[in-house]
């Protein structure tokens, strides 16, 4: 049996624990890991206290360590190095044997630590944060933040005993940058449990083709192709409705204004719990994931791939971001660029006319490479190393 410190930091908005973690975590302990959480935070004690009663609900220990923001960058690096007290703390309570801290901060607050003392190191290097920082978040390369960031990853990825990454080009590039053996790197996906998805297509009496945006707006994410997508494929499908299913409606109405958009009975926006949102997909004919071009995207496995092919949705997509070359080679997506002429074309041959048979296709894949058990077995693969597991597993 081992003890695992997951280490995160998060804003007072992220569910991503909640969501995505905590039912691997379950899942793993069955398997003999048992998850404990520590998560840095700015959040409100409010939040904090619901995080805590999530956590301790599914069985798994939470506590929470402050992020102090008032002096930008140097709280939070003064955070990380102080929050070492605090894993200590942890693992001398829970007992823990295992470190995995979750992207660079926590990375950060790991190394600060010194020793660990024979504690075993299992670096969830994610994506690629700096990277996007960079591309998204206006931080220059070259700033010391940014020189500072990269030395964690780099040093990180070469202690630790192994690293988690979610697609098979970031172990090239992580192990290019930081010299890290790379038989230690092994490809883990972000699953989502299929239960709530596994039910019979939905026989509607509308006559809705109903397209589907899921999630954040602005930034990373294109919200000006998708707008463009959904009016080049309303001229020939009048009864198109643009489902979005977001809480972000200010960028979006900025969007819409920004594209000239004036009639807009057509569009239908929604804010739905995430136990609602599996019910909401199964209802349409077709998802975008659509993202800004950018180095730091080719790195990241998007959630809502996975729950858009369990909800036996094919997707039009943008090539490059996360693993989609099975997706596209399938032919359950269409890799967008910046000509839209195909995009009809391609909608008419593959869904309109065979809309069952790529639904099906569609939810095939994703219980294959976007479950919770796939996710679950890929963990498995870097946990047990001491028990002959492969290692640099690279399909997702």
């Amino acid at each position: 049996m081992t003890r695992i410190l997951f280490i995160t930091w998060d804003g007072p908005q992220t569910s991503y624990l909640e969501g995505l973690f905590l039912p691997i975590f379950r899942g793993l302990a069955e398997h003999g890991h048992h998850f404990h959480v520590m998560q840095f935070t700015w959040a409100n004690t409010e939040a904090v206290l619901r995080t805590k009663a999530i956590c301790e609900a599914a069985g798994i220990p939470y506590k929470s360590a402050p992020i102090w923001r008032k002096s930008g960058s140097a709280g939070s690096f003064a955070s990380a190095i102080m929050g070492r007290s605090h894993i200590w703390n942890a693992i001398r309570n829970w007992d823990i044997d295992t470190l995995m801290p979750r992207s660079l901060m926590p990375a950060l607050a790991v190394l600060a630590m010194g020793s660990r003392r024979g504690l075993k190191l299992v670096f969830d290097a994610d994506g690629f944060a700096v990277d996007e920082r960079v591309d998204f978040g206006g931080l220059s390369p070259k700033s010391a933040t940014y020189r500072i960031l990269r030395a964690v990853e780099a040093h990180t990825a070469r202690v630790a005993d192994q690293v988690l990454v979610r697609t098979p080009s970031a172990i090239k590039l992580l192990v290019s940058r930081s010299g890290a053996d790379r038989a230690k790197f092994y490809v883990v996906g972000n699953g989502r449990d299929p239960t709530p998805y596994l039910r019979d297509w939905p026989q509607r009496t509308d006559n809705e083709f109903r397209l589907c945006y899921a999630g954040s707006l602005g930034g990373k994410y294109y919200i000006d192709q998708m707008i463009a997508v959904a009016r080049g494929l309303r001229a020939h499908i009048p009864n198109l409705v643009f489902c979005i299913f977001t809480s972000d409606k200010t960028n979006l109405d900025v969007a819409l204004d920004r594209s000239g958009v004036t009639e807009r009975h057509w569009i239908q926006v929604s804010r739905l719990r995430p136990e609602e949102m599996p019910a909401a997909l199964i209802q349409c004919d077709l998802a975008l994931a659509l993202f800004q071009r950018a180095f730091s995207m080719q790195f990241v496995s998007p959630i809502k791939l996975g729950e858009y092919l369990l909800a036996g949705l094919p997707i039009i997509g943008t090539a490059g971001v996360g693993p989609v070359e099975p997706l596209i080679e399938a032919g359950v997506m269409f890799p967008l660029n910046e000509d839209l002429s195909e995009v009809w074309p391609w909608v008419r041959d593959n869904i309109i006319c065979q809309r069952i048979e790529i639904r099906e296709q569609s939810h095939a894949l994703g219980l294959a490479h976007f479950s919770l058990q796939a996710s679950i077995d890929k963990h498995l693969a870097a946990l047990n190393t001491d028990k002959g597991a492969s290692p640099c597993k690279t399909s997702y």
